[in-house]
């Protein structure tokens, strides 16, 4: 399970119309700056790092990215989840260039490193299981944010 409180609803994001990564990734990080989650240099160190380690993972019928930086960028821990109206074009995870066509997003951001290594694994460890993904595909809004807060 996730430390408490590393999910809240204001960071969950569905139907989000971004129409490239750059688009997503401003707008989020400028919601988490409001928010004061983030430091006003969040946005481009995680597309700096987003393009020196990609995140994306190909699941089986869905695709996430777990774009994520150094925690020097973070104010306050979080996870933000982006469902987009659009698949968004990333790179997989230890390639340089095989491209999949993204579903959904998890933005982390996280203060320690020993917490970004159990956060990292909860996901991957979710992401392999099918009926985790199936809900994931289907929940919206705070159903979505419900279904999070207790599956992680």
């Amino acid at each position: 399970m996730l430390k408490t409180g590393l999910i809240k609803e204001e960071l969950i994001f569905t139907n989000l119309e971004a129409k490239t990564s750059q688009e997503l990734f401003y707008f989020i990080g400028n919601q988490l700056l409001t928010l004061d989650y983030v430091k006003p240099t969040f946005i481009q160190a995680v597309i700096d790092r987003e393009k020196e380690y990609p995140t994306g993972l190909a699941l089986e019928e869905f695709n996430v990215a777990i774009p994520h930086t150094d925690s020097v960028h973070i104010k306050q821990p979080f996870v933000a989840v982006v469902k987009n109206k659009y698949k968004l074009p990333f790179v997989h995870m230890g390639t340089d260039d095989h491209i999949i066509d993204i579903d959904c997003f998890f933005i982390l951001g996280i203060t320690d490193s020993n917490g970004h290594i159990s956060l990292l694994q909860t996901l991957m460890e979710r992401f392999n299981m099918p009926p985790f993904v199936e809900k994931l595909k289907k929940y919206e809004g705070r159903d979505l944010f419900t279904f999070l807060q207790t599956s992680l």
